[in-house]
């Protein structure tokens, strides 16, 4: 096999590798601060169709338009355009580089956890080994895919065996009583709060697509694949396995830690250990598990963060300079260019609100992805017009578009808001491309550049003036 080509098996465990990160650990405790139990329920088989729905609609345009090696990038652009594609490129592209800095200051958070109280790394410090992580794993990468894939996969075994232990223990520490809260439909078990189920499901949208964020990576991927017929069946497996995990996890600790003591938790899913028959020493594995986890979870994302606007060049919607590779084939300057942006935002960690840092990232990166699964869906649905295909494919890629919709009202119009000041930096980038073709912006992309210019300017007005804060 070509050291550039990855298989089924490299392929479903780099998916479970991309999406099984950092969230699922903390998953519980921003759930139950959001949604009573029975409403987390609801909250994931929504979820969790709409997510399956976006997944489906990968495979079909895998299957169906195999020749668009992009991914999400390739849709937007052959659905709606060069404007269009170059934005959805560039969204997945602040998405995954933002989602690194989140997984960052979730491992200092940790390790800050693990070291205890007065013993805790300075901020500066904490900065100086994230940093020197992120370039460690940007070796690995010029390395080649291959050999960064085999490293996941290595590292996605490790991990779930924290979250396996979880499920196998947890399981006789729950109790029914602590799950079935009372009054659940109207107020909230852990603040007290007046609520409805709506609002609860509205409010566990963020978090559960957090855990998701990953689900098209074999489809990115796809260039690098051994065959384009097994990235659609790797995406489907990959989130299938996910979504079991995350349902087993959540339900089983909101039914060992009572609602109030989960939405204070730190690591709840260490307490959901200490509280079986492992005892305390289930905090220390639940802990260096979320450290292994989030840096498997790199090793994917810094893989994928690179690879969209390689894609993008090659299509002329990027600069030609993110097109160059290594002799490994490895898309180098892309490859550099995310990592020094990514080490430009470690600033993060010299924060000493290192959870606040955390959900603020966090929330824009979720943001910033729902503009590239919202084309994705729409374009299968011209795809469903065009080749004239069943009714079944029609309606899940409407489920996977009035998700998208959704998912962006329910995250908030204020980090959709906000994301457009990055939004507004990618037009230079698209400026550049355009005159490397000797090309200038259409009245179309005119009228919508500066729409997206006014709302960035809007935004940094009102963050500054401390009228609207993230």
């Amino acid at each position: 096999m070509s050291d550039r080509k990855l298989g089924l098996g490299l392929l479903v465990l780099l998916g479970i590798g991309s999406m099984i990160g950092g969230g699922i650990f903390n998953s519980p405790t921003d759930l139950i601060s959001t949604s009573n139990p029975q409403a987390t329920i609801l909250a994931w088989l929504i979820g969790g169709i709409g997510v399956i729905s976006l997944a489906i609609v990968f495979q079909l345009l895998s299957n169906k338009r195999p020749e668009l090696k992009g991914g999400i990038y390739s849709y937007a652009k052959a659905g709606f355009g060069d404007f269009v594609g170059f934005n959805s490129a560039w969204g997945y592209w602040l998405s995954a580089f933002l989602g690194n800095v989140a997984f960052f200051v979730l491992i200092f958070k940790t390790v800050n956890s693990l070291l205890g109280e007065g013993r805790q790394l300075p901020p500066f410090v904490s900065f100086l080994l994230a940093s020197l992580i992120l370039w460690l794993v940007h070796y690995l990468q010029t390395k080649g895919t291959k050999s960064a894939g085999v490293a996941n996969a290595i590292v996605t075994v490790a991990k779930l065996l924290p979250l396996v232990l979880v499920i196998m223990f947890g399981i006789f520490a729950f109790k029914s009583d602590i799950f079935l809260v009372a009054e659940w439909k109207t107020k909230l078990a852990s603040s007290g709060e007046a609520t409805t189920i709506l609002n609860q499901i509205k409010g566990a949208m963020g978090t559960i697509l957090w855990c998701f964020i990953g689900v098209e990576a074999a489809v990115v991927l796809s260039e690098r694949a051994e065959s384009p017929k097994i990235v659609g069946k790797a995406t489907v497996l990959s989130l299938l396995i996910t979504l079991l995990i995350y349902v087993a996890i959540s339900t089983i600790a909101m039914g060992v830690i009572s609602a109030k003591e989960l939405a204070e938790a730190g690591t709840p899913l260490a307490d959901v250990l200490s509280k079986t028959l492992i005892g305390p020493a289930g905090a220390y594995i639940v802990k260096i598990g979320l450290i292994v986890s989030i840096l498997g979870a790199l090793i994917s994302w810094v893989m994928l963060a690179a690879e969209i606007p390689y894609v993008a060049a090659k299509d002329g919607v990027m600069p030609k300079w993110f097109s160059k590779e290594n002799e490994k084939g490895v898309p180098i300057n892309s490859l550099i260019i995310t990592n020094l942006v990514t080490q430009l935002f470690l600033v993060a960690l010299l924060s000493d609100k290192l959870q606040n840092a955390y959900y603020a990232v966090f929330y824009m990166a979720t943001t910033c992805i729902l503009l590239p699964y919202l084309f994705s869906a729409l374009y299968a649905l011209k795809v469903i017009k065009e080749d004239k295909l069943k009714g079944t494919d029609l309606i899940i890629a409407l489920i996977a578009t009035v998700y998208s919709l959704y998912v962006i009202y329910a995250v908030g119009l204020v980090y959709l808001a906000a994301a457009f000041i990055m939004y507004a930096l990618g037009l230079i980038v698209y400026y550049f491309a355009k005159k490397e073709k000797g090309l200038k912006f259409t009245t179309s992309e005119k009228v919508i550049s500066l729409l997206i210019a006014l709302i960035a300017i809007y935004m940094i007005v009102q963050i500054a003036l401390g009228k609207i804060k993230l």
